[in-house]
């Protein structure tokens, strides 16, 4: 395998000193004949060299990195995500290096390590799912010890982040359940997610306050615990169809996705006999053969708020607490209908 070029590589061949290719190269040498520089340049070309960022960023102590240690990468909500930050790091020249934790706690500090040890300037960090409260502390206490600059997104199980852009999801659930029962609805039943991710049980709230508000019976046995997953979404429509509800809210749209297999399964349509709604508005929900009534979350706002953060906390070394709370948006389709 060919090796990468060096400075010396081309001192060899122009016969310049180390210190002058070093200025050529690094636009320091106004007191370099121009002559000069054009061969250092011109043979720095040929030969392919590109400059080691990391020894830069020593010396200038920026690296123009920014992590983003999400969850899970096959989650829209957070490839999505991704895809926004990564452009709003541009603007401010920083490219962006994705981390995937699988959702585990181990496997987030290593990559939090791995990008202390490259000297990011900033890490955009989603919480993986099971971790405990003293794990969540651990990992901020680990990047303030580091002084790495951070925004939390989305999760924060244990409401201990100081900078962090979420959406509020108690109300985003609350309007969907409204939206249902003002449909005319009654009998509604709740897919849940994994109750120890902070979003699922805001969720999980808002549907409960919400049939609490409208004098609706709270039924525990209409409340499938689920998982974001699609298979726990068709269990949980399978399940709710044979409760005889007419109405069903999935705490996220892949649940919602899979409770729609689950009520063709039971011989029932959306919606027909049960209307269906979700939540976080992913792409193609819009496009299934009965488009999705969903709650949409900012992703667009949520990656321009963390990434001014953590150009805030650069520029600034502190920006002092800074947590955003965005609201959400209901969008009705055809899913759900009047009972």
């Amino acid at each position: 395998m060919k090796s990468r070029v060096t400075i010396k590589d081309i001192a060899k061949k122009t016969g310049f000193s180390i210190t002058t290719i070093s200025l050529a190269l690094n636009n320091k040498a106004s007191h370099i004949p121009l002559e000069t520089r054009s061969i250092i340049n011109k043979a720095a070309e040929e030969m392919g060299y590109r400059p080691n960022k990391m020894a830069v960023g020593l010396v200038k102590k920026t690296s123009n990195i920014v992590g983003f240690v999400l969850p899970d990468i096959r989650n829209q909500f957070f490839s999505y995500t991704a895809k926004v930050l990564e452009d709003e790091c541009h603007k401010f020249g920083w490219n962006l290096l994705i981390c995937n934790t699988n959702n585990n706690y181990e496997q987030e500090m290593r990559h939090l390590k791995m990008l202390c040890d490259y000297m990011v300037d900033g890490i955009f960090l989603s919480i993986a799912a099971r971790s405990t409260e003293e794990e969540e502390r651990k990992t901020l206490q680990f990047l303030e010890d580091n002084n790495i600059s951070y925004c939390l997104i989305d999760r924060d199980m244990f409401n201990i982040g100081k900078y962090k852009v979420s959406v509020n999801h108690f109300e985003g659930a609350y309007m969907v359940t409204q939206h249902l029962i003002q449909l005319g609805h009654k009998d509604i039943g709740c897919i849940t997610g994994p109750l120890v991710l902070d979003d699922a049980r805001q969720r999980l709230n808002g549907y409960k306050q919400a049939m609490k508000d409208y004098n609706l019976p709270l039924r525990d046995d209409l409340i499938y615990f689920g998982d974001y997953s699609f298979d726990k979404g068709k269990a949980g429509g399978l399940y709710l169809a044979d409760k005889k509800v007419t109405a069903i809210f999935a705490a996220n749209d892949f649940s919602a996705m899979g409770a729609l297999s689950g009520i063709k399964e039971a011989g029932l349509s959306v919606p027909e006999d049960i209307s269906l709604a979700g939540y976080d508005d992913i792409d193609f929900v819009s496009f299934l053969e009965v488009p999705l009534t969903t709650v949409r979350q900012p992703v667009n706002e949520i990656g321009k708020r963390a990434t001014q953060i953590i150009h805030e906390i650069v520029q600034n070394n502190d920006c002092g607490k800074k947590i955003e709370i965005l609201k959400p948006e209901l969008i009705v389709r055809k899913s759900t209908r009047r009972i």
